[in-house]
């Protein structure tokens, strides 16, 4: 059986000893009912993962003789700039690309994006999203939890510093190209670009192509912009595991 892992913040861990947040400590004192002594896992959020055993202090919970456990996270930047959808749709993807070891994920305000955030709300939209990334994390046994910017215009999205570097796909239902590149170009990191349910308008399609994106399709079938995020992502990762075990 898996042990129970919990997520513990970098600043509440110090000298070996874990303190689990009051939500944290709930769930493990209440729900799972867990006993002094046992051995659980916790995660920084940031790369680190730990196991030890848990302590009860009064109401605090604590993990203490920590030492050090394996984990598994992507060598290579990948990032995913994807369209705001309808946000049953978007959570979806937010917690699939965490499954799939993604490292970065911003939101893209696009010209037939289906929803947008009023301003006031953003602030919470984000915590929201933090919580999901970091459940996903905590699920699939990551250490560490995608970054979410805030939301992005699309022409600022093409001029962010940082990704210049990268190899850079818009994924288009109407390009005339389909997907292929060498794998090893993947090695400095890669930003993938998935447009809205209503596709992307043939503006931003030059407006990338212009900043230097390649451009192509997933084949010929019209996916859904969830379902086409995840996929991009997927393959990705597939070409970056074959390269790592024949490296």
């Amino acid at each position: 059986m898996s042990r129970r892992r919990f997520f513990v913040p970098g600043e509440c861990i110090r000298d070996g000893v874990a303190c689990l947040l009051s939500d944290q400590a709930h769930h493990l004192r209440n729900v799972l009912r867990l006993r002094a002594g046992d051995v659980v896992e916790i995660f920084d959020g940031k790369g680190s993962g730990y196991a030890g055993e848990v302590d009860f202090q009064d109401t605090a919970v604590f993990i203490r003789g920590l030492r050090s456990i394996t984990t598994h996270e992507s060598q290579v930047r990948v990032s995913l700039a994807a369209s705001l959808i309808k946000s049953s749709k978007f959570e979806w993807i937010l917690q699939k690309a965490t499954e799939l070891g993604v490292q970065e994920i911003i939101p893209l305000k696009t010209r037939r994006s289906d929803i947008e955030i009023p301003e006031g709300r953003i602030a919470g939209r984000l915590q929201r999203w933090d919580r999901i990334v970091m459940e996903a994390s905590k699920q699939c046994r990551r250490s560490s939890a995608p970054r979410i910017h805030e939301p992005l215009a699309f022409p600022d999205f093409l001029s962010m510093e940082g990704i210049s570097s990268c190899a850079r796909f818009m994924l288009y239902e109407k390009a005339s190209d389909p997907w292929h590149h060498d794998p090893r170009r993947l090695l400095d990191g890669v930003v993938l670009c998935i447009g809205p349910e209503g596709g992307w308008e043939d503006g931003e399609v030059e407006q990338a192509r212009t900043a230097g994106w390649e451009i192509f399709s997933l084949g010929p079938w019209v996916l859904r912009a969830e379902t086409a995020a995840i996929a991009a992502v997927a393959i990705v990762q597939h070409h970056l595991n074959l390269l790592a075990v024949n490296s």
